[in-house]
């Protein structure tokens, strides 16, 4: 669904604030503000990536899914970036499933206006590029975080990562799209979930899940989720001192949670 633009700007995605004034001028007609629905589809295995994604408060899924239906989360998308970047360098089909984790506004861009003008934008197509990178580490990390951690340190990766994404505490969550993202068995986020309440560092009710306790949360879970804000806060310095971006400082600081 398209909604006004007015009801908010680029500064709250950190690619789009550091866009040069250039640049958005070029792209100024060719942006749409959209509402995404949590579980929402925006592109299967191999389809062609018809638009980009830039969230502004929702937040992106990238999933691996087996032939035999299981699915993994490998990569989440939120207010630091967008999803479909992989189109500057060629690759105009998804390499996996992309599906909307946690609904909420983001500037839309279609790839064909990109393509059309994207000689004319040196550091869009910067950004993405290096963006594309990122993604890549992200989803190195969460393999080898799914295979040598405990569940219950991986649904603590997952929602500080979802909270760095969005700036969110709460997320429209049930055990059962836990376990399907987590790839893992529906009792098994179950009994991972009711100890961490039981520690009151979430709290959860049908279809939600608070995280309460950001600081013993980020104790108790694994190391991945600094390795991963790592690499993002290092692309988004890499943005900020790019010749050419808005500014070496951006005018609106991110979220904490960024930190």
């Amino acid at each position: 669904m398209t909604v006004s633009l007015h009801t908010a700007d680029f500064q709250q995605n950190r690619i789009l604030a550091c866009l040069p004034s250039k640049e958005r001028k070029i792209l100024k007609d060719a942006f749409e503000l959209v509402s995404l629905q949590t579980k929402e589809e925006l592109n299967e295995v191999n389809t062609l990536i018809r638009y980009l994604h830039f969230p502004v408060g929702s937040a992106i899924s990238l999933i691996d899914s087996e032939p035999g239906g299981g699915t993994v989360e490998v990569a989440v998308v939120g207010m630091e970036g967008c999803s479909g970047s992989t189109v500057v360098q060629g690759h105009m089909n998804a390499p996996c499933r992309v599906i909307v984790q946690v609904g909420g506004l983001a500037f839309r861009l279609s790839v064909s206006s990109l393509l059309k003008r994207l000689s004319q934008l040196p550091f869009l197509r910067y950004a993405l590029s290096r963006f594309s990178a990122t993604m890549l580490r992200e989803a190195i990390i969460s393999v080898g975080c799914s295979q040598l951690h405990s569940v219950e340190q991986r649904v603590g990766r997952w929602l500080l990562a979802h909270q760095h994404r969005t700036g969110r505490g709460a997320f429209p969550f049930t055990h059962d799209f836990l376990a399907e993202q987590l790839g893992v068995q529906r009792a098994t986020i179950s009994e991972a979930l009711a100890s961490l309440q039981d520690r009151k560092i979430i709290r959860y009710a049908y279809r939600q899940v608070e995280l309460c306790k950001v600081r013993t949360m980020q104790e108790l879970s694994c190391e991945c989720f600094p390795r991963v804000r790592a690499a993002i806060n290092e692309f988004l310095r890499d943005m900020q001192t790019y010749p050419h971006s808005a500014s070496p400082t951006l005018s609106k600081p991110f979220p904490s949670s960024i930190k």
